[in-house]
């Protein structure tokens, strides 16, 4: 009975399966909630006291919302120049520059001839755009508290006084701050461009070790020795990786309309994350055989949603258990190191990658040699 209804039984157990691990996938990116948000501040104005009390107030917000607040971890830098240096390394979503003679500028909101405080907004787009309009939001409202606690000051002093404010000063305090807001790294029309290589370079990767894993048992090749069938298998997939390394960023340029200025940069190291992924993948099959195969293809669907979201807004358990061993999370890095901070090749998403595939040849290498020495032992 079950040998007739096999192929209907198992369709509807296939399509059951499917639908609820792809809903699993989905786990991380429900209810997100941003935790220690790393921010710098930068007050160029040290030893004005009205400065280190508005550079106060702004570390004071260590939190924003009121259901699943985001929660914020600020960092005083010294100076622009350390914090160009800091950004360029990844190290915050934004920060607040609080402009030399902010104190004194202020001072002078309240007199004939006042001048406005300046205070620089600064955001790493490329970090996470999502992030980044976020966080573009949150020193929006931040800056505007700032302007309009100053203009309640101003207020208060002169009604302490019973003194009608001046038109000249009235104008000033509707907005005392002057407020620039500045873009570093921008995404511009590049947006995806790290996550587009995601898809292409893991899946052939999965079918290229796939045919190799098959090739190696072909009966033509079987009676060959095991370290030459590796030898060849390692030549194979290190002249596809090159080849799938080159054609994927072509393929963008010609179908996507993306231009890069460090083009071979990127080739090399999508070359370099191929191969890694094809010695991964092909060393663990060695072991598992083709039951290994559905994990790779599944860990595809499990990685999309969490690589899409900034670390700091995943839970505990994903960011802390799941994150940290995902392969391709070194190819996401590495990407956006490249094209948007212009790193060269030779920078720690890379080494990882490297680590990666020397994993990878081990496994294979250690299959091979337990078969040999297993096939001596027999004769």
């Amino acid at each position: 009975m079950f040998k007739k209804y096999k192929f209907w039984l198992l369709a509807a157990i296939g399509g059951i399966a499917l639908s609820f691990i792809m809903v699993l996938s989905q786990i991380p990116t429900v209810h997100t909630t941003v935790k220690n948000l790393p921010l710098a501040i930068v007050n160029e104005d040290p030893t004005n006291p009205i400065s280190e009390k508005i550079v106060d107030q702004l570390k004071n917000v260590t939190s924003v919302g009121d259901k699943n607040p985001t929660t914020l971890k600020w960092t005083t830098v010294k100076s622009t120049a350390a914090l160009k240096q800091d950004m360029s390394k990844q190290k915050f979503y934004g920060a607040i520059i609080i402009k030399r003679h902010f104190g004194e500028n202020m001072a002078t909101l309240a007199t004939s001839k006042p001048t406005k405080p300046s205070v620089t907004t600064v955001i790493n787009q490329a970090k996470n755009p999502t992030v980044g309009t976020a966080v573009t939001n949150l020193f929006s409202h931040m800056t505007t508290t700032i302007s309009g606690t100053i203009s309640k000051d101003i207020i208060t002093q002169f009604a302490l006084h019973q003194q009608p404010i001046p038109i000249v000063i009235a104008k000033t305090i509707v907005q005392p701050l002057n407020v620039t807001n500045q873009i570093v790294h921008p995404t511009e029309n590049k947006v995806n461009a790290t996550a587009i290589y995601f898809q292409p370079l893991w899946l052939s990767s999965v079918i290229i070790s796939l045919m190799l894993f098959y090739a190696a048992k072909d009966g033509q090749l079987r009676g060959q020795n095991k370290y030459r069938l590796a030898t060849m298998q390692l030549i194979t997939a290190a002249s596809l990786a090159i080849f799938i390394g080159v054609m994927t960023p072509l393929y963008t340029t010609w179908l996507l309309d993306y231009h890069f200025q460090n083009f071979w940069t990127i080739t090399l190291f999508a070359t370099i994350a191929e191969f890694s992924f094809i010695m991964i993948i092909l060393g663990i099959l060695s072991w598992t055989g083709f039951i290994g195969l559905p994990l790779f293809v599944l860990l595809m669907f499990f990685a999309l949603p969490i690589l899409q979201l900034a670390p700091e807004m995943l839970s505990h358990f994903y960011r802390n258990s799941i994150y940290p061993w995902l392969p391709m999370r070194f190819l996401i890095d590495g990407m956006r190191g490249i094209i948007y901070y212009h790193d060269g090749i030779w920078h720690t998403p890379t080494f990882n990658l490297l680590w990666v595939m020397v994993i990878g040849m081990f496994l294979l290498i250690a299959k091979v040699f337990l078969s040999q020495t297993r096939n001596i032992i027999a004769k």
